[in-house]
């Protein structure tokens, strides 16, 4: 099922499977979510929970035994029930029997929501804890953005432009390990809080800032000055994908609570970084605001 919602700025399409964002076009129809192409990248906007990124051969060690996984959790394959629709905003959810068996150990409820509000677009999930044990998870997005916007442009006419410069610099993706390498950091490829995109930056796949000061930054075009902007308070990590074949015309925004598995953990779940748990019955709610530029 696939659901629209619009006002006189934008319009946005999310398909029940996986809860995706499709589509978020602009009051002249301008397509800024990556139109889906399998032998690129067959995903869009997939909803990361109860991980993020790939575990130690696909499982988890959680309360005391062994859990399948898949890389960014199940939800991507997962049909989302709608809950609520309006002409500006729609609200899907699943709980832990929609999950597949023997892959989280915990009740919950997952609600994806989306709203526009002028030009920009909100995408909140909330977490509910349905069990009496404290529950552990992760949680991220990973919406793709059309990169360039014109066939007059290139991938190399855009930028990726924070607040301030990210002095942390960033943790690179060993592809022969398949975990982040936290042994060192590699210093921020820009210069004042601008990252030039450049094919090469993409070569070890995710490149992710893993303490990073900044909550907001904006992919843009320096010739047009057209492009997105994400805003992401309730995360503490952001990460930047895109692939080194010339046809793949997109740039994935990540932001994080939690990552791949990294060099300096464990099997045990507990163990990943900018872990969140929930307390018996408790609510959390991670927000993201798009807004178009240009």
């Amino acid at each position: 099922m696939r659901v629209k919602i619009q006002n006189r700025q934008a319009s946005a399409e999310i398909e029940s499977l996986g809860a995706q964002l499709v589509s978020w076009k602009d009051a002249e129809g301008l397509e800024h979510i990556w139109q889906r192409e399998k032998t690129i990248w067959p995903k869009c906007s997939p909803i990361l929970f109860p991980v993020v990124g790939n575990c130690r051969n696909d499982r988890v060690y959680l309360e005391g035994q062994w859990w399948d996984m898949p890389k960014h959790g199940p939800c991507k394959e997962l049909e989302f029930h709608l809950k609520e629709q309006r002409e500006d905003e729609v609200v899907f959810g699943i709980t832990e029997e929609d999950f597949p068996e023997n892959c989280y150990p915990y009740r919950f409820s997952l609600e994806v929501s989306y709203r526009l509000e002028g030009e920009s677009l909100t995408i909140r999930l909330e977490t509910a804890s349905r069990d009496t044990r404290e529950a552990c998870y992760c949680i991220g997005l990973h919406p793709g953005f059309v990169c360039p916007l014109s066939r007059e442009e290139t991938f190399e006419d855009y930028e990726l432009r924070f607040p301030e410069k990210p002095a942390e610099g960033y943790r690179e993706y060993d592809t022969e390990r398949m975990e982040f390498d936290r042994s060192r950091r590699e210093p921020f490829p820009g210069q004042d809080g601008v990252l030039p995109l450049k094919r090469e930056l993409f070569r070890g796949d995710a490149i992710w800032l893993d303490q990073c000061s900044c909550r907001e930054v904006s992919l843009v075009g320096k010739k047009s000055g057209r492009g997105v902007r994400m805003e992401f308070p309730d995360y503490e990590t952001v990460a930047f994908w895109s692939r080194q074949e010339p046809q793949a015309a997109f740039v994935c925004i990540e932001p994080w609570n939690g990552s791949a598995v990294c060099s300096d953990e464990d099997d045990s779940f507990r163990s990943k970084n900018h872990l969140q748990i929930l307390k018996p019955g408790e609510t959390r709610t991670y927000t993201a605001r798009l807004t178009l530029l240009g």
